[in-house]
């Protein structure tokens, strides 16, 4: 994921938490995490999901921001856990959610799950508009990610079917374009 989206994800998980209206080690975590400090924000978030009196909302963003700080510290496995628990928590299912979700699960290795991931945001991304609606350097990613999923599970048709739609949409795309190439030769 380019630099540019990594920061743009991490400053909306940061205003999510921020504007849940939290106080304590909920703030202190993503006030660590918009500055960089994941190992901080991590072990704030860690504490903020263990709080007692924590409410629902309350959880689910802690568990967002857990799995931001893993992810920037490359912890790809925790932070697809902690992901998840936020989904499980009632956390609200964005495409970019889904988004971080696919590419933890391609860090691990787990093109399955992966590709459903993908998949979930790429539909919710179909059906929403408006603020709601995802961006199109975000899609596009998705959009090629889904096919290196579908190629590393030996999918190849499918791969194929949706290498030939994508670089039909992004006829620009250079790497798409030797994924093709690849593609023909299975």
């Amino acid at each position: 994921m380019s630099g540019i989206k990594r920061k743009l994800l991490l400053m909306l998980s940061v205003s999510m938490i921020m504007l849940s209206g939290c106080a304590g080690t909920l703030k202190d975590g993503a006030e660590a995490l918009e500055a960089g400090d994941y190992e901080a924000a991590a072990e704030a978030f860690q504490a903020a999901v263990s709080e007692e009196n924590a409410d629902a909302d309350d959880i689910s963003a802690a568990y967002q921001g857990l799995g931001m700080a893993d992810y920037e510290l490359g912890n790809y496995a925790e932070a697809l856990d902690a992901f998840k628990n936020a989904v499980d928590n009632g956390a609200e299912q964005t495409v970019q959610l889904y988004n971080l979700m696919g590419v933890c699960a391609m860090q691990t290795e787990d093109y399955a799950s992966a590709l459903e991931y993908i998949q979930a945001g790429l539909a919710l991304a179909d059906s929403s508009s408006g603020e709601d609606a995802a961006d199109a350097g975000l899609i596009r990613e998705m959009e090629y990610n889904e096919i290196i999923c579908l190629e590393r599970q030996a999918d190849w048709e499918a791969a194929k079917e949706k290498i030939t739609a994508y670089t039909e949409k992004y006829p620009d795309d250079e790497n798409a374009r030797k994924e093709a190439e690849f593609l023909q030769t299975r």
